[in-house]
């Protein structure tokens, strides 16, 4: 069961948005590592959160914010995660 409101409908973009960063990264980056861990990472919490779809349970009775803020935070902490290394890398940058 995959709701289509407009929250979710962001939650699935922010999904594509970090898969298509994630792929571009291992095709065009010289620092494949480091996108193969992310990559890694992002793999093992989608793979959590379609197991959470996957259940109609988790939809009844209210339940489906709850599943909104945590698909939402995994993702959205990775992009934080993401940008504070790329920052702190250009700064220490020799």
């Amino acid at each position: 069961m995959f709701p289509t409101d407009s929250e979710f409908t962001t939650l699935y973009i922010t999904y594509l948005a970090m898969s298509i960063f994630l792929i571009f990264g291992l095709l065009k980056s010289k620092n494949k590592v480091f996108y193969k861990w992310n990559f890694l990472f992002f793999g093992i919490y989608l793979t959590i959160m379609i197991y959470v779809f996957s259940d109609s349970e988790n939809f009844r009775y209210g339940n489906s914010l709850v599943v909104l803020f945590y698909g939402g935070i995994f993702v959205l902490s990775h992009f934080i995660i993401i940008g504070l290394i790329k920052l702190y890398k250009s700064v220490t940058k020799k």
